[in-house]
């Protein structure tokens, strides 16, 4: 079942399109054996790859946009560095994204917008298909500083420069203007670079209620209030950490509903007075 919340006038819903399987070295400072309950029998932390539906007065559009068809074995170098006897047969598996969209009554013509917090794969994988837009109607935004390091500077086959490149050929990219500013009304958009040097936090607003759609700043539950633990793709640890450092101090404060792009059980999250992370989907509508 997909899980909503209600913001003001926009419904934001949990679209999945699959899973990825990482293991404990994949956090840099996560001690997972202070951490019950997070790993797997197989000892890794299984994460839900996918993407935000958000439909309201401003239209139908997308946060993030899913690893498209995508199936990745789980390395045995890795497994071995790890520890793992008994490893996952997948590290990544994705594909579900249609399905899920159809799940909620949307065709891909009604995306008119894909608001991508950065360009990893796993974001942006249904931008294309079969080297055509996969959202006919749809323009896509993201951080320009991204495209440097993620795009340019790697490998003529690897698969995120590819479909990039793909997408900029279609014409169907644009990028965010410098500084933190209104996309649609109700819909900001706030630079946080760190995760990657051109990451964003997407901010909906709406009946005085906040959201916001935080992609990969946050990966462990656990960094609300552990300032050491990182992401092995953090290209700058220190600006990762200062920007969740000063987003929690907001969020909780103004009760600002946060939604990690892999974080589940709750998806939807507010941060407490004794700074925990508590449900927000207390009024959510699940179908």
């Amino acid at each position: 079942m997909a899980e909503k919340i209600t913001i003001g006038d926009y419904t934001v819903t949990v679209l999945s399109d699959g899973y990825s399987n990482l293991p404990p070295s994949a956090y840099p400072g996560a001690d997972f054996s202070r951490l019950p309950g997070l790993l797997e029998d197989n000892g890794t932390y299984r994460i839900r790859i996918g993407a935000h539906l958000v439909q309201g007065p401003a239209g139908t559009f997308l946060i993030d946009a899913g690893a498209g068809e995508f199936s990745m074995p789980f390395p045995a170098e890795l497994a071995e560095a790890n520890g793992l006897s008994n490893p996952p047969q997948h590290m990544a598996s994705a594909g579900n994204l249609p399905a899920a969209l159809a799940a909620a009554g949307v065709a891909p013509g009604d995306v008119t917008a894909v608001f991508v917090t950065h360009l990893h794969l796993d974001h942006v994988g249904w931008l294309m298909k079969d080297g055509a837009p996969y959202f006919p109607n749809a323009t896509a935004y993201y951080g320009a500083e991204d495209w440097a390091l993620l795009v340019d500077a790697v490998a003529d086959d690897d698969p995120t420069r590819v479909l990039m490149r793909q997408a900029a050929e279609a014409g169907i990219l644009r990028t965010y203007e410098p500084g933190d500013h209104e996309l649609l009304p109700g819909l900001s958009v706030l630079h946080v670079p760190g995760h990657t040097p051109g990451h964003v936090v997407i901010a909906l607003e709406s009946g005085n209620q906040k959201l916001w759609f935080t992609g990969d700043l946050i990966e462990l539950p656990t960094q609300l209030t552990d300032r050491h633990i990182h992401f092995m793709t953090d290209v700058d640890r220190d600006l990762a950490t200062e920007a969740r450092d000063r987003l929690f101090a907001q969020a909780k404060k103004e009760q600002i509903v946060i939604a990690a792009a892999h974080l589940t059980s709750p998806s939807f999250r507010k941060i407490t007075d004794d700074d925990t992370w508590t449900d927000a989907t207390a009024d959510a509508v699940t179908a």
